[in-house]
């Protein structure tokens, strides 16, 4: 395709579907879907594409899946970078214009963009990736539906999955699944009383859920891990800057559970994150307590020890 008839087709689709929302992709020469200039997202994009590459040690001949994959730009940036792509979207708008850029950029062979509904991800149907893609999902998410589909995540992903998400940092209930207690609160996403075509033309909410239960970061990373993760890490390089408190990137690997051979068996159950940290990591740690404890006996610090890790015991 020429500029000018990429140019004409974009035209097209924005009169019959309202213009981009959030990825700017250069289409060809200065033509862009929304700016030359940066609209937002390319932080976000710079650190997915980083974070695939260091952990796989590439992205060419990678097969990776992008759930809800709003207008395409996670898919055709490592698409270009020589993935095979699976593509999930929810909402028609979108993959058409995810399928335009796709045909402007000659790449409309390297994605599989399929609209449907991420939470009916399975195995079965999409198939095993080295790289998965939830970013932007699962506060969507009612609680009945984050589990068995953070279960699939697992059931999917080979070896990676980033998962770029809010967490709760004001968890007013919980949730329990198979035994385990989770963390978290719900949040509004539509009227109860909107109609399905409303739900769908909101394109920053959930397809149809009106409301969305989103767990704690600790609740989260023990969810991860007992749906068979086996490392979870948060991500901080490359920067993004704007980032709120509220909001992460976690990298979560598949591999062979691993424990130490030559100490003792650790204590604790590996998969689960409390929610508090332990009652001694909250004492201050500030040149004041480091003054005070040149004041304490040793005696007395032993014994302080003892009864911290008993009231740690205790919780």
């Amino acid at each position: 395709m020429n500029v000018d008839a990429i140019r004409k087709e974009k035209t097209s689709i924005e009169e019959q579907y309202g213009p981009w929302t959030a990825h700017n992709i250069r289409l060809a020469g200065d033509l862009f879907t929304i700016s030359p200039e940066p609209s937002g997202d390319e932080v976000k994009l710079r650190r997915v594409v980083q974070l695939v590459h260091d952990v796989c040690g590439r992205i060419d001949g990678l097969r990776v899946l992008d759930l809800a994959c709003l207008e395409g730009m996670y898919a055709l940036e490592l698409a270009a970078r020589g993935a095979d792509v699976v593509a999930i979207e929810g909402r028609e708008a979108n993959l058409a214009k995810a399928r335009f850029a796709a045909r402007a950029l000659g790449l409309e062979h390297r994605i599989d963009f399929q609209l449907g509904d991420v939470r009916d991800l399975s195995r079965e149907r999409h198939g095993e990736f080295d790289a998965v893609l939830c970013l932007g999902i699962l506060y969507h998410l009612d609680a009945p539906d984050v589990f068995p589909f953070v279960e699939r995540l697992a059931e999917t992903s080979r070896r990676l999955l980033i998962v770029d998400t809010n967490v709760s940092l004001a968890p007013r209930d919980e949730r329990r699944r198979d035994g385990a207690v989770y963390k978290g609160e719900s949040l509004f996403e539509h009227d109860p009383s909107s109609s399905s075509e409303q739900r769908l033309k909101a394109v920053w909410s959930s397809l149809d859920n009106p409301s969305a239960w989103i767990p704690t970061l600790p609740s989260l990373v023990s969810l991860l891990g007992r749906s068979g993760f086996t490392s979870v890490a948060e991500c901080w390089l490359p920067a993004e800057p704007d980032k709120t408190p509220g909001r992460i990137t976690l990298v979560a690997l598949k591999g062979e559970p691993q424990e130490p051979e030559l100490t003792p068996a650790p204590p604790s159950d590996r998969s689960v994150v409390p929610e508090r940290p332990p009652l001694k990591a909250t004492l201050p740690s500030t040149r004041v307590w480091s003054i005070a404890r040149r004041w304490i006996p040793r005696p007395l610090r032993t014994q302080a020890r003892k009864l911290l890790n008993t009231e740690q015991r205790h919780h």
